[in-house]
């Protein structure tokens, strides 16, 4: 009877334990609603996370508006014209300390008449530098090549993914996506013109949302 009497309080507890969870989830759906009512109203603010956008809903016209116009921008409007170049020459004791100093994973490689020749990596210095590590079976000719260099020419990546100045920022995202490149070169004529980053991007299309911002709330007070 004992037994008989416990299961039964086991099984009321369970079911009113079900009970308040099933509240407490009713409970977040409310607040999930209101949150979204609070965003709709607002329209012109996105939400900090991706997981924020999602139970947000879509963005509003408005948002959509400041993307598509950012999508357009030209790179030589956005880009860094004074960009920190390695000569082919330079040797490499230069090139690791550079590494060092700067916080780039890539610096373009110019020539005297500064046109673009190549790229140097970080992927490139870390496979010199740790050479000695490397398997010899998993030496490859460009290995070889790359650890008996003295300097930057002689280790550069040749034929670098450049990008022009009359390209747009889409382009510009569409090929850092596709390649996962941080910075492009930008040339022109086959000169450096200058560099662009994922961060230049991001800080215009911030840089516009917030001045729509300030431009609307001046209009609406």
């Amino acid at each position: 009877m004992d037994k008989i009497f416990s299961l039964a309080n086991n099984l009321a507890g369970r079911n009113s334990s079900q009970g308040s969870s099933n509240e407490e989830r009713e409970e977040k759906e409310k607040g999930k609603d209101k949150q979204l009512e609070k965003v709709s109203e607002k329209g012109e603010e996105l939400p900090d996370s991706l997981e924020g956008f999602l139970e947000a809903g879509p963005p509003s016209e408005q948002i959509v508006e400041i993307f598509e116009r950012c999508l357009w921008i030209t790179i030589k409007e956005l880009m860094t014209r004074e960009v920190v170049t390695i000569q082919e020459d330079t040797p490499l004791e230069e090139v690791f300390s550079l590494f060092g100093k700067l916080p780039y994973h890539t610096f373009p490689v110019v020539n005297k008449n500064n046109e673009l020749v190549g790229i140097i990596d970080l992927d490139i210095v870390l496979e010199i530098l740790l050479l000695c590590l490397v398997p010899r079976a998993k030496h490859t000719p460009l290995t070889a090549i790359r650890s008996l260099g003295g300097k930057a020419g002689d280790v550069m990546i040749t034929h670098p993914v450049t990008i022009s100045l009359n390209a747009t920022l889409k382009d510009a995202s569409d090929l850092m996506m596709k390649h996962r490149f941080d910075r492009v070169c930008v040339s022109e004529n086959g000169k450096l013109a200058g560099i662009i980053s994922k961060k230049d991007l991001v800080k215009e299309i911030c840089r516009r949302r917030k001045k729509e911002r300030i431009g609307d709330e001046k209009m609406n007070g």
